[in-house]
C-alpha cells in the first residue's frame, strides 16, 4: 500500500500498513520518529496524546491535531492521569446506560408495578406493562429501570480529588504515629519464654565496640533508632550459629577495602531476605539504615558490589566454600542425609563471551546459558550448588555429586534424579559407590502390565493420591550400539530393583530403578514421586523467591567495545525520507510553473507564491 503523509506544523505524520495488517501512524520531528500508534486503538491513541505533551513535544492543541482528538480530551486525560494516574486516564468509566427510550410517565408506570408485584421477575413485569401500556416493552429496560436507584459499584461516585489527599494525608498521620510502638514493643504477654530471654539478656553487658564504626552503631540501637530493616537483625543468629565469617576465611583480609569479603556477601544475603530483587535495587534502598544488618554506618553501593565481586570470583574459591558451607550444615544437622536429589535448571547468559547453548523450555529454544544444579534433601532444603557449562553431561554431575557426599561424611549417599542420568554401564559404575533411584527407561507398557495384580502388596498415599506397589528383580542390557559409541567392545549389563507404581484410579503404571536392596520398595516409590512432585517445583520456589535468573555482572569497557546494533526505526526513518523526496520534487515542479508564468507576465501575487513554495522546499530538504 502506497504512504500517505501529512503535516501539522513542524510535524510529518506517515500512515503506513504493518506487517499485522493494522493502520499505524509515526509521528517524525526533524526525521526522528518521535510517537507511533495504531489508528484504530483508541487506548493507544491516548497514550500517543499523553506522551506528547509530556515529553514537550508540543501543546495539547498541536498532541490533539497529531492524533486526531479534540484538544478538551487531550485535557481532561492528562487532568486524570495527573490525579488519579494512567490507568484511569485510560477508562472510560461508564456506568449502566439510562433507559433514555422511555419517557417519564412509562417509566413511572413500569415502577408502579414492581412496587405492586416485587416478587415478579422483570420479564413478567415487562409483559404486563407492555399490555396494559400498548406498546413493546424489553426486559432489560424493566432491569435497568429497576436498578437505577441502586448504589451500583459501576455507579457510585469517587470523591474528590482534593477530599482523597485529606484523607490520605490523615490515614498517614494516625500511621505514623503507632509506628514506632509497633516497631519496638514485643509481645512478651504472649511469649513468655521471649520475655525470660529479654530479662536475661538485660542483666548482661553491653557488647563492646572495637572499632569506632561499631560504637556509632550500638549507639544508634540503644537510642531505640526506627529502622525498616530491624527485623533482618534476627538473621545475625543464624551467621553466628553457622559461624558465617570462620567459613569465609579462605577469602582472608583486605587491607585498605572500606568493605571487606564477608560484609559485601552479607549484605546480598540480606538483600535477598529483603526482597531487594537486584543489586540494581540497591539505589533505592537507604543505605544507612540497611548498613546496621551488617554492622556498619552504611551499606556498600551497587558500584561497590560489583567491584568485589570481580574480585572474588578472579580468585576461584568457589568450591572450597561449597565444601565448608555443606560440611557446616550436615554437621549442625540443617539437612536430612537419608536421601539427596538432583536436579537442573537452565540459565540463560545475555553477555558478551561465547559460551555452548543450552534447550531453553521456557522460550522453547536454544540459546546461550548454563546448567545450574541444586542437591537438595527430603524436606525440599538445597545443600550445595553445582554450575556448569552444557558440555557437561548430567552423568558426570551424579557421579561428582556422590563423590563430594562421600568426602563429607556420607559413607553411601542415595541419589534421585531423572531419566536423563539413565545408562546401564554408568549405573555399574555409580554402585560401588553410591545408591539410586531414578525412572525406569526402556520398560514398555505391556511388560509393565504382564505384572499379576497380586504383587501389588503395599500400599502407599501421596498428595490426595493412592498407589500400590510391587517389586521385581530385573537383568537389564544396553544395546551393543551404545557400548560401541562409548568405546566399550561388549554391551554392560546388571541386576536392578524394579520397583512399580500403579495409580488405584487411573490403573497407570510406572516403573523405578534402584540398585538399593535395604528399603522397602515402599520407601524407594516415596522417594521417587517426592522428586516428581516437591523436587520438580524446587526451581520454581527460588524463582519466585530469589530471582535466580539474576546476572549480577556486566563489565563496562567490554560493553563499550560490543558491535553497534541497526536502530529499529531505520526502516521507517528511510521511508520517511522517501516522502520528503516526493513532496520536494513535486514542490520543485510547482515552482518551476509559477517562474515560467512570471517570465511571461510580472505579477506580485506570483512572486510571494514563488518565495512561499521556496521556502517550503527548503524545510523539505532531506539530509545526506
Amino acid at each position: 500500500m502506497e504512504i500517505k503523509t501529512e503535516r501539522v506544523g513542524q510535524f510529518l505524520i506517515v500512515q503506513q500498513l504493518n506487517k499485522r495488517g493494522h493502520f499505524v501512524k509515526t509521528v517524525f520531528l526533524n526525521y526522528i520518529p518521535v510517537v507511533h500508534f495504531r489508528v484504530d486503538n483508541p487506548m493507544e491513541i491516548k497514550l500517543a496524546a499523553i506522551e506528547f505533551v509530556e515529553r514537550a513535544l508540543g501543546n495539547q492543541k498541536t498532541a490533539a491535531k497529531v492524533c486526531g482528538l479534540h484538544r478538551n480530551t487531550v485535557f481532561k486525560l492528562l487532568r486524570t492521569k495527573s490525579l488519579l494516574g494512567l490507568e484511569a486516564a485510560l477508562k472510560d468509566h461508564r456506568g449502566l446506560k439510562q433507559p433514555l427510550k422511555y419517557i417519564n410517565a412509562i417509566c413511572s408506570h413500569i415502577k408502579k408495578l414492581q412496587r405492586k408485584y416485587p416478587d415478579w421477575t422483570d420479564q413478567a413485569i415487562a409483559d404486563q406493562a407492555a399490555r396494559e401500556l400498548g406498546m413493546e416493552i424489553s426486559r432489560s429496560a424493566v432491569a435497568r429501570i429497576r436498578t437505577e436507584t441502586q448504589d451500583h459499584p459501576s455507579t457510585l461516585k469517587q470523591p474528590p480529588i482534593k477530599e482523597i489527599m485529606e484523607m490520605s494525608k490523615v490515614a498517614e498521620a494516625i500511621d505514623q504515629e503507632g509506628f514506632d510502638t509497633r516497631q519496638l514493643e514485643l509481645n512478651f504477654e504472649q511469649d513468655p519464654h521471649l520475655r525470660q530471654k529479654s530479662e536475661e539478656f538485660s542483666q548482661q553487658p553491653s557488647p563492646r565496640a572495637e572499632r569506632e564504626t561499631e560504637r556509632l552503631l550500638i549507639e544508634r540501637l540503644q537510642q531505640g533508632e526506627r529502622n525498616v530493616f530491624a527485623g533482618g537483625l534476627m538473621h545475625s543468629l543464624f551467621f553466628q550459629e553457622i559461624g558465617f565469617e570462620q567459613l569465609l576465611e579462605p577469602l582472608g583480609l583486605n587491607k585498605g577495602d572500606t568493605y571487606q569479603s564477608s560484609e559485601i556477601l552479607g549484605t546480598l544475603f540480606h538483600s535477598v531476605s529483603q526482597g531487594i530483587a537486584s543489586i540494581e535495587a540497591l539505589k533505592l534502598v537507604n543505605a544507612s539504615e540497611l548498613g546496621v544488618l551488617i554492622g556498619r554506618t552504611r551499606s556498600p553501593d551497587k558500584e561497590t558490589l560489583r567491584d568485589h565481586l570481580t574480585q572474588i570470583s578472579q580468585r576461584y574459591l568457589s568450591d572450597e566454600l561449597i565444601d565448608r558451607f555443606a560440611r557446616c550444615l550436615l554437621t549442625q544437622g540443617r539437612i536430612d542425609p537419608e536421601v539427596f536429589f538432583l536436579d537442573g535448571h537452565f540459565l540463560p547468559y545475555y553477555g558478551l563471551h561465547v559460551i555452548a547453548k543450552g534447550y531453553y523450555t521456557v522460550r522453547r529454544l536454544a540459546m546461550r546459558g548454563n546448567e545450574l544444579y541444586a542437591v537438595s534433601d527430603l524436606q525440599g532444603r538445597p545443600l550445595f550448588f553445582i554450575n556448569e557449562s552444557h558440555e557437561i553431561d548430567f552423568r558426570p554431575i551424579i557421579s561428582r555429586t556422590a563423590a563430594m557426599l562421600i568426602q563429607w561424611g556420607i559413607s553411601r549417599p542415595i541419589l534421585v534424579f531423572d531419566r536423563e542420568g539413565y545408562g546401564i554401564h554408568f549405573f555399574k559404575e555409580l554402585s560401588q559407590k553410591a545408591d539410586f533411584v531414578t525412572w525406569a527407561k526402556y520398560v514398555g507398557e505391556a511388560s509393565l502390565e504382564r505384572i499379576p495384580e497380586e504383587a501389588f502388596t503395599l500400599g502407599l498415599p501421596f498428595r490426595a493420591r493412592k498407589y500400590l506397589v510391587a517389586e521385581q528383580q530385573r537383568t537389564v542390557q544396553e544395546s551393543l550400539a551404545t557400548a560401541q559409541k562409548e568405546g566399550r567392545p561388549k554391551p554392560s549389563s546388571m541386576q536392578l530393583r524394579l520397583v512399580v507404581l500403579k495409580d488405584v484410579e487411573s490403573g497407570k503404571r510406572l516403573g523405578i530403578y534402584t540398585n538399593n536392596t535395604t528399603r522397602l520398595a515402599s520407601d524407594i516409590a516415596y522417594y521417587m514421586l517426592h522428586r516428581w512432585g516437591d523436587s520438580e517445583n524446587f526451581f520454581k520456589e527460588m524463582m519466585a523467591r530469589f530471582n535466580l535468573n539474576y546476572h549480577p555482572g556486566y563489565d563496562i569497557q567490554e560493553l563499550e567495545k560490543q558491535p553497534l546494533v541497526e536502530n529499529p526505526d531505520i526502516a521507517l526513518t528511510k521511508k520517511a525520507m522517501q516522502a520528503l523526496k516526493r513532496e520536494s520534487q513535486e514542490l520543485g515542479k510547482d515552482i518551476l510553473l509559477t517562474e515560467a508564468r512570471l517570465a511571461r507576465h510580472h505579477d506580485k501575487r506570483l512572486v510571494v507564491v514563488s518565495d512561499r513554495l521556496r521556502g517550503a522546499k527548503d524545510s523539505r530538504v532531506v539530509p545526506a
